[in-house]
């Protein structure tokens, strides 16, 4: 769907700030024009934030996901692009509708998808 994006690296950090830190040092190292970072949870983002130092928000933008407290205040800073933040409400009504579907032997399928929403620096006074 996006032909002029180009993936240069894809590397774990175990859902660790710290980790994340140490993966983006070694990606900029080996990939210094990277221009986003796509982390999985915020906290892997927050590390790849402090290993770009000012260029995140700058010239590299970072997008994280959970939308927590410090995802949230990188976001207001400008450092953290943006954050994905689930809805913990929607998750749970979800998760009991489909319990109470399958003690009544009711389908209830294989994978559900709760839904999730984007956290900018436009709207991120509506999470905190």
């Amino acid at each position: 769907a996006y032909p002029d994006i180009k993936v240069v690296a894809k590397q774990p950090a175990d859902f660790d700030r710290t980790k994340g830190l140490d993966v983006m040092t070694n990606l900029i190292q080996s990939h210094p024009g990277v221009t986003g970072v796509f982390a999985e949870n915020d906290e892997m983002a927050l590390g790849a934030v402090k290993a770009l130092g000012d260029k995140a928000g700058e010239s590299v933008s970072v997008v994280g996901f959970d939308g927590t407290p410090d995802g949230l205040k990188a976001v207001e800073a400008g450092t953290l692009y943006a954050s994905v933040a689930q809805q913990p409400a929607e998750l749970g009504r979800i998760a009991v509708q489909n319990a109470v579907k399958a003690a009544k032997d009711e389908k209830v399928e294989s994978t559900v998808k709760v839904p999730v929403k984007v956290v900018t620096r436009e709207n991120v006074a509506d999470f905190s």
